[in-house]
C-alpha cells in the first residue's frame, strides 16, 4: 500500500518555524516564513519521522 505525506493546514498553528522540516532526513520539506511546510514529493521516502515529531500532528502519511 503506498503512503503520501499530507500537512494538514488546519492543525498547524503557522506561528514560528516548523520544527519538523529540520528532521526530515532528504530535506522534503520546506517552509516559507511561518507559513505551513511545504512537501516536496519527489525527495520524500515516508519514512514518516516529520509526522511523529510534529507537535500538532499536522502531519500524516496517508495511504493514497
Amino acid at each position: 500500500m503506498e503512503k503520501r505525506l499530507k500537512v494538514i493546514v488546519e492543525k498547524c498553528p503557522q506561528n514560528h518555524p516548523c520544527p519538523s522540516v529540520k528532521i526530515c532526513p532528504v530535506g522534503a520539506l520546506s517552509q516559507e516564513g511561518f507559513q505551513a511546510p511545504v512537501v516536496d514529493h519527489d525527495k520524500c521516502i515516508r519514512c514518516g519521522k516529520c509526522a511523529a515529531f510534529c507537535p500538532k500532528m499536522a502531519l500524516v502519511l496517508e495511504s493514497v
